[in-house]
């Protein structure tokens, strides 16, 4: 027995040391990464507009795209991770309030920091969704929401990444959303909005960012009308809740027809082959 308890120390050793030294050979490259430079990104110019009707469809883009869920309701950001191992991890206040960077930023800086997921240093959003994929009008339209918030003062700690944080990106637990997206691809065309498997396959950008390609496969043995009672009540066709982002406003508030476009296009596409 103490021999057996004597090996499995030495085995429990030898295994610690080795996750010390993966640990101690990947942060680095972690960090490279997280630190990275972009400087000469191509940043398009985006039409703003400034009508009521726009600014409140952008306020309906910041929620239906998640930004309400890491920058809060009223965008003046939140501490997302506070953790000795991972890191402080701090979503930016986006109003004109003390802390905030709406007052610094034009709207070229807007476009960088959505579309690319780049800061006006040139430095990449540490986490970030990948909102390459947005059309034009719901760029231009969330920026001019984003543009008349009302200012609210922060007091966040600075980010500061630990050792998790830095090595989750190296062995694919997250991603650098920077480095991934092409920079550099032509625009494509502004989808129609209509519940169509079209429009669908864009919004399903939204559940790509945490489900992958796995998403489709969920849904087995639902109908549209489960689909859609779902997220309008949080409570899924077993009468289990939904967990909190799915019952969250990210999709409560989406219209009838944006829930149908993104029900269509699930059904249609295999699991494992969900585009991005």
């Amino acid at each position: 027995m103490k021999n057996m308890m004597k090996w499995a120390a030495i085995v429990l050793g030898v295994l610690f040391g080795l996750a010390l030294l993966a640990g101690l050979a990947l942060y680095p490259i972690g960090m490279e990464k997280l630190t990275r430079l972009y400087p000469d990104i191509p940043v398009e110019a985006a039409k703003i507009p400034g009508d009521p009707d726009a600014v409140a469809r952008g306020r309906h883009v910041a929620t239906i795209w998640a930004c309400t869920t890491c920058h809060g309701a009223n965008m003046n950001g939140m501490v997302l991770v506070d953790d000795p191992i991972e890191g402080t991890i701090v979503a930016s206040n986006l109003t004109s309030g003390k802390g905030g960077v709406a007052g610094s930023y034009t709207n070229t800086d807007w476009v960088r920091a959505i579309r690319h997921g780049v800061k006006p240093n040139a430095r990449a959003e540490v986490l970030m969704y990948d909102y390459s994929t947005m059309s034009e009008q719901d760029l231009g339209d969330l920026i001019a929401y984003m543009k008349q918030l009302s200012p609210v003062d922060s007091d966040h700690p600075a980010t500061r990444v630990g050792p998790i944080a830095a090595i989750a990106p190296v062995v694919g637990l997250s991603t650098v959303t920077a480095e991934t997206i092409d920079h550099r691809a032509p625009r494509p065309a502004d989808p129609a909005p209509g519940a169509t498997k079209e429009y669908g396959r864009y919004l399903a950008a939204i559940c790509v960012a945490c489900h992958g390609s796995y998403a489709a496969r969920k849904l087995d043995g639902w109908k549209q009308d489960d689909f859609i009672r779902a997220f309008r009540t949080g409570v899924a066709p077993n009468g289990k809740r939904l967990g909190p982002t799915m019952s969250s406003k990210t999709f409560s508030e989406m219209t009838d027809m944006e829930l149908s476009a993104l029900w269509l296009y699930l059904r249609g596409v295999p699991p494992l082959t969900l585009q991005k």
